[in-house]
Parts: C-alpha cells; sequence; structure tokens
C-alpha cells in the first residue's frame, strides 16, 4: 500500500501545480535565459515598425521632402523583420528544446518513482490509467512549455513593452485604455473558478478510458469468447461518453468566457478612438503621428488580451495533468528503506519466520503467527488450499510487504532493517503469472544476469527444461516472443521464467507455483535439476501439486494462515493429517468428492 499526499485542494489563480513542476527547468536556466532574452528582443523588433510607422507620419504632414529619410525609415523596418525572424526563431528552438528535455526528465522521474512504489499501488490502479499520467500527461505538460510558455512570454512581453511605451507616449490615452481592464481580471478568475473542475474530471476520465481500453485489447479472446463484444462496447461508450460531457461543459465555459473579453477590449478601443481623436482634434493631445503610432499599439495591446484567454484555456487543462503528475511524484512507497537500513553483504545462510502475522490493509488477516526457518543448502515446501495465505508467505520475503507483527530474520538481523535492493539482488523469483516481456528469447532470460554470454543462457534453459523448445523456435534465442510471451504456452512462459532465475543464480530462490502450468514428466526433470541446485542456496516453493514438494526438507501444510502440519514428506505421510489426504487425493489413493 502506499501514501499519497492530497493534491485536490483549491488551485490559486492560474493553478499551482503547473507552476511547481517548473523545478525540472532548473538544469536548464542558462538555456531557458537566452530563450526569454532572444524573445524580448524579437517583440521589440515586432513592434520597432510601429513605432516608426508614426515617425513617417509626422515627416510627411511636416513637408519634409527629403529622400534618404524616408529611405532609413524603410531600412529600419526591413532590418526590424529580418532581426525579427533571426531572434523569433533562436527563441522557439531554444524553448522548444528545453521543452523536450523536460518532457523526457519529467517522463523518467516519473517511472523512476513508479519502480519505487510497491505492487499494492499496481494492484489498485488499472495500468491504462497509469501510462495515461507518465505519457498523455506528460505530453500535454510538454506541449504547454512549448507553445503555452512561449506565448505567455509574447502576451507579458508585448504587454509591458507596449503600455510602457504608450503611457511614455500619451500617459492620458494609457490611462483610458487600461480602465477597463481590471473587468477582464474578474472575467479570468471567474473562468478558472469555473472550468478548473471540468478539465481535472476530463483527465481522469481520460484515464479511466485508458485503463479500459488496456484490459480490454489484452482480454480480446476471452471478450470473444463470451460473445460480450455489445456488453463492453456499450462500457466503454459510457466512458467515453463522461469524457465528452466533461469536455463539452468546459468548451462551454469557454464559449462563455470570450465575449468578456472581446467586451472590455471593446470599451479600451472605443476609448482610446474617442478620447485620442478629440485631443488631437482639440490640439491639446499627441501629433496626428504619434496617435496613429498609439492607435496602432493600442491595437496590438488588444491582440495579446484575446490571445491570453486562450492562454488561460490551455494553463487550465495543463493543471489538470499536471495535477495527476504532481500526485503520481508525491506517492511514497509504503515499504521503502529505513533510515538505518544496512545493506547485506554476507550470503544469506538462514532466513527464519518469528511468530509473524499478516494483514492486507482493509482487509482480515491472512497470515496467523508462523514460524519457520530455512538454511543453507535446504528447501521448504509449502502446501495448502487455495486461499490459504501461501503466496502471502512469499510476498513477505520479497518484501512487496512487511509483517503486522512478529518479525523475518535473514542471518539473525531483521529483514526490515536491510537495504531493498542489497536483499532482492539475492533473490530469484519464479510466479505461477509468469511475466515475460517483449522481447526475443535470450533478452527474457537474461534479465537475471544481463552480463552472461549465450553458454550461460542455454545451460539456466537447459536446467528449466526450455533450452529444446526455444532452438526449435524460428531464430533460436532471438526469436521475438510477443508481449507477455504470447506466443509461447503458459507452461513454456513458466520455464523462461524459471531460466530467468537460475541464471541468476540467487542465493534465495522462491517459487511460487512454479511448475504448475507443465506436464509431469517435464515437472520431474525440472524437480530432478532443481534439488541438485539446492546446494549452497535457500529454497522455498509454493505449491499445489505436492510431488513438486515431494523432496523438499521441510513441508509445511498451511491452512487459513496457519501451519497445521510440517515435517518432510514421509513424516506427514505417516501421521495421517491434512498432508496425508492431500496425498491420496492427487495419487488417486481414493476417489476426489
Amino acid at each position: 500500500m502506499t501514501t499519497t499526499t492530497s493534491l485536490q485542494g483549491k488551485s490559486p489563480f492560474f493553478g499551482r501545480h503547473v507552476w511547481t513542476l517548473y523545478r525540472f527547468l532548473a538544469p536548464y536556466r542558462a538555456a531557458l535565459g537566452l530563450g526569454l532574452g532572444l524573445n524580448v528582443l524579437a517583440r521589440a523588433c515586432d513592434l520597432l515598425p510601429l513605432a516608426l510607422a508614426g515617425k513617417v507620419i509626422d515627416a510627411a504632414t511636416s513637408g519634409i521632402t527629403d529622400a534618404q529619410t524616408y529611405a532609413l525609415y524603410g531600412l529600419a523596418v526591413l532590418l526590424a523583420f529580418i532581426f525579427l525572424a533571426i531572434f523569433q526563431s533562436g527563441s522557439d528552438y531554444a524553448l522548444a528544446a528545453i521543452a523536450q528535455k523536460v518532457r523526457h526528465d519529467l517522463r523518467l522521474a516519473l517511472y523512476g518513482r513508479l519502480q519505487t512504489l510497491d505492487p499494492a499501488y499496481f494492484e489498485d490502479r488499472q495500468t491504462g490509467d497509469i501510462m495515461s499520467v507518465v505519457v498523455g500527461d506528460v505530453d500535454t505538460l510538454e506541449s504547454f512549455l512549448t507553445d503555452a510558455s512561449t506565448s505567455i512570454i509574447r502576451v507579458v512581453v508585448t504587454f509591458v513593452g507596449i503600455y510602457g511605451y504608450l503611457f511614455f507616449l500619451e500617459w492620458r490615452l494609457a490611462l483610458l485604455l487600461f480602465a477597463p481592464l481590471p473587468l477582464a481580471v474578474f472575467a479570468v478568475r471567474r473562468f478558472v473558478t469555473r472550468v478548473q473542475p471540468r478539465y481535472r474530471a476530463a483527465r481522469k476520465a481520460v484515464g479511466a478510458i485508458a485503463g479500459m481500453l488496456e484490459n480490454n485489447i489484452a482480454g480480446m479472446g476471452v471478450i470473444q469468447a463470451y460473445t460480450a463484444e455489445d456488453r463492453l462496447h456499450a462500457a466503454v461508450a459510457a466512458r467515453s461518453a463522461a469524457y465528452r460531457d466533461e469536455a463539452v461543459a468546459a468548451e462551454g465555459e469557454r464559449a462563455k468566457f470570450l465575449p468578456a473579453l472581446y467586451a472590455v477590449a471593446g470599451v479600451s478601443f472605443a476609448a482610446v478612438f474617442a478620447g485620442g481623436g478629440w485631443l488631437v482634434a482639440s490640439g491639446s493631445g499627441p501629433t496626428v503621428g504619434d496617435y496613429t503610432t498609439f492607435t496602432l499599439f493600442a491595437a496590438r495591446l488588444v491582440l495579446p488580451l484575446f490571445v491570453f484567454g486562450m492562454l488561460i484555456n490551455q494553463i487550465q487543462r495543463s493543471e489538470a495533468a499536471a495535477a495527476r503528475i504532481a500526485e503520481l511524484l508525491a506517492t511514497e512507497p509504503r515499504v521503502a528503506d529505513r533510515s538505518d537500513a544496512v545493506p547485506l553483504t554476507a550470503r544469506p545462510e538462514e532466513i527464519r519466520f518469528d511468530n509473524v502475522r499478516f494483514a492486507y490493509p482493509g482487509r482480515e488477516p491472512v497470515i496467523h503467527g508462523v514460524s519457520f526457518a530455512v538454511g543453507l543448502g535446504q528447501s521448504v515446501g509449502v502446501v495448502g488450499p487455495t486461499g490459504a495465505g501461501k503466496s502471502t508467505l512469499v510476498k513477505l520475503l520479497l518484501r512487496y510487504y512487511e509483517p503486522t507483527s512478529g518479525q523475518i530474520t535473514v542471518n539473525g538481523a531483521p529483514l526490515s532493517g536491510l537495504t531493498l535492493a542489497s536483499y532482492r539482488g539475492r533473490l530469484g523469483y519464479v510466479s505461477q503469472d509468469a511475466f515475460l516481456f517483449h522481447g526475443t528469447a535470450a533478452e527474457n532470460i537474461l534479465l537475471g544476469d544481463p552480463a552472461a554470454d549465450l553458454a550461460a543462457v542455454r545451460r539456466a534453459a537447459a536446467m528449466a527444461g526450455i533450452d529444446e523448445r526455444i532452438m526449435n523456435l524460428p531464430d533460436g534465442y532471438d526469436t521475438v516472443i510477443g508481449e507477455r510471451g504470447m506466443k509461447l504456452s503458459g507452461g513454456e512462459r513458466q520455464r523462461v521464467s524459471l531460466a530467468r532465475a537460475i541464471l541468476r543464480d540467487p542465493a534465495i530462490l522462491l517459487l511460487d507455483e512454479a511448475t504448475s502450468a507443465v506436464d509431469t514428466r517435464t515437472e520431474a526433470l525440472i524437480q530432478q535439476n532443481l534439488h541438485a541446485l539446492r546446494q549452497g542456496r535457500l529454497t522455498l516453493a509454493v505449491a499445489h501439486r505436492l510431488s513438486t514438494v515431494r523432496q523438499c526438507d521441510l513441508i509445511l501444510v498451511v491452512v487459513d494462515g496457519c501451519v497445521v502440519e510440517r515435517g518432510d514428506h514421509e513424516a506427514l505421510l505417516a501421521s495421517g493429517g491434512v498432508y496425508a489426504g492431500m496425498w491420496a487425493v492427487q495419487s488417486g489413493a481414493e476417489a476426489t468428492p
């Protein structure tokens, strides 16, 4: 189970989560400064022709006929456009490059965080929903950094630069132009308050759709076998409709917001036209040229106001994505290294359970006072009915969870006091649902020891009883076995997973129904190899099939989370208890009910 910091509080004006993620820009401060500086220069070049227009008009109305004067004005305008192109291109490239680097860093940070979270986090969430954060939400922020950030800079620089120049040119008209703008601020605040919950709901709906689609695509064969296409199509339609409705509602809020900005812009511009015209006509205002320049600049000042409306919309979309990213980055694993944890340096020689009890969060206890020990060169088998808690013992040994009470020790030291990496680096693990990655057979086995050569890979595969089968594949060990190893049978996937564990040469070997999907003849061969492999290591094997644990030094019979019997195979048969009854059923000594 993981703990998550609450991030659902009311956000300030433009949302807090977008800005907090700007810490990922810190490594690129120099490039960011260059991009911003070039953008400022580009805006100056962009506005220069408007300022020169008034000078040209004043020169013309005052009777200046010197061609060189107008040629210089024309050259200045040409140079302004040339440098505008240079500065703007440089700024766009610098900021876009930063956005791509930040997206890369952010995605790696999210994936790195996921790698630290315990399995309970993934059990509670759909893969598609997590993917929508790592891929979709990160891409949304990349678009924000590339497009919206650049536009924000343009708006701010343009607004400040223009208004400063207008105030210098004619302060009375500048005040008249600015007077209605507080109304725009009020409209923006109202829009943000109303639209932000819509976008958050829409982003959650995207995650829900992605999770359902990922799940349904993976199980398409089952859907078709049970003719559930129509029912699940309707379920996907319902999830998609939820996103559609929230997105449409957000666009509705935006549609109400934009007219308010246009109204404010109209009032500002109308005031400048009327007031400026009157001042010029009365002779107490600016020159005709300056008034022309003021009007042109005022038009450019109103344009950023329209762009600002679109930016607010994009910021709110990005805020919804950033909130989900921030929530994932703030999630802490329940099982983590303690501040005083030490690495496991010596090879494990004993693992001991001492009155261990465990309950999954929010559920009834599943392990009740289990105690046992396994020493170097020994193997312990765990058997019992379904739901007895056998696999939970393996999860506790993997440190996916911590015991509710009691203690697990390694070489006499508490398992909880060892660093996870040093301990898990000593483990080899094979689960009943063997997970293989998309790639070649060799790549999946080499996960156990990336430095191993092909000869070592084949030896491990031979011990797992899969070498001959792999060699018969079209490209042998270089055959791509598909996502989750779907080109292999269940038993073949288990044997590849077992080969992976054997290649690692682990000090502790954990087998959770590792041969449940193979035939009895193959299992006998694998058990023979594993029996020889147990020398120099500690082995714990969970099984339903009792033949799997027959050769174990100690067999634990677990019922309802309690060890009800223990001993080797012969001793348990002689006792005539639960194990003997299970053996009689599986060996055919008595008929099953």
